[in-house]
């Protein structure tokens, strides 16, 4: 079960109102392979084994000022001993703003999912604790840290996403970019708007590259029709590289006609469908 979609989605199905710890099991010899910790629906850190040292290189990456080895030691004896936030900590002695340090912890809980989430059957465990206060600036929802986590294995179709997805914004209600795996199949590189559930997500994407690799977009006409024939929530699909398709959900005509239109001026083949493939958020 240890897969970066199965660890993200455990974290979606977790009552907003429990906080506590998926812990991916390793070998039958008992060792623990990594751990989320999870309050109010987001992740606070993931840890996985073999990667100690990483947050503070991380650290002192993203510090605008040059760091100091005993002050970051200092700061994690006292986060061991009191079992205080780590971020809470960092930001509170003002060792590093707060987008440094935002872009520190996301970094590396990344890093740490994709390294213990090697696509191998291991089980996944839940345990429960009391909550211990993570300031949400600095968690993360489970679909920023897929999208992240996609952008890093899929560098190049990450770099032209948010240009594929300017033709949705900011008209959408939700949207996403998509790379097509080694498998054929989507992965999240880029999201925007409302926060969904990661499997959502993908099933959004998953009916963007299917409808687009059976026609290859609709004609001009099925899309006008389309619009003409908006009654509620659309779903439009688009093909802006040869691996890197983009879907957005749309809630009213007049946005849906100035998406298409930005699409048709592009040349980038689209298309539309008044059944949603998910339930909205």
């Amino acid at each position: 079960m240890a897969n970066l979609v199965d660890l993200l989605a455990a974290v979606d199905d977790r009552p907003p109102a429990e906080s506590g710890a998926l812990v991916v099991e390793g070998d039958d010899s008992g060792a623990v392979l990594g751990t989320v910790f999870v309050e109010n629906g987001r992740v606070c850190w993931a840890a996985a084994s073999g990667r100690s040292g990483r947050l503070r290189d991380l650290l002192h990456c993203n510090s605008a000022r040059p760091l100091d080895d005993a002050e970051l030691d200092d700061v994690f004896a006292e986060c061991r001993g009191t079992h205080r936030p780590l971020g809470e900590l960092l930001a509170e002695r003002g060792l590093v703003g707060d987008d440094g340090l935002r872009a520190a912890l996301k970094q590396h809980t990344v890093e740490s999912l994709i390294a213990q989430c090697d696509g191998s059957d291991r089980s996944i465990a839940w345990v429960p604790h009391r909550r211990r206060g993570y300031l949400a600036r600095f968690t993360f929802s489970p679909i920023e840290l897929l999208a992240a986590a996609g952008a890093q294995l899929y560098p190049s179709e990450s770099a032209g996403a948010e240009l594929g997805l300017v033709a949705a914004l900011p008209a959408t209600q939700t949207a996403g970019s998509f790379a097509i795996g080694d498998e054929d199949e989507p992965i999240a590189v880029w999201t925007t708007g409302r926060s969904w559930r990661v499997r959502d997500l993908l099933e959004l994407g998953d009916w963007a590259a299917a409808a687009l690799g059976v026609c290859n977009g609709f004609s001009p006409a099925v899309l006008q029709r389309a619009i003409a024939d908006m009654t509620g929530t659309a779903a439009v699909g688009w093909r802006s590289a040869r691996r890197l398709v983009h879907a957005a959900v749309i809630d009213e005509p007049a946005a849906l006609a100035h998406i298409v239109a930005e699409l048709t001026d592009r040349h980038l083949p689209a298309v539309v469908s008044s059944r949603i493939p998910v339930p909205l958020p």
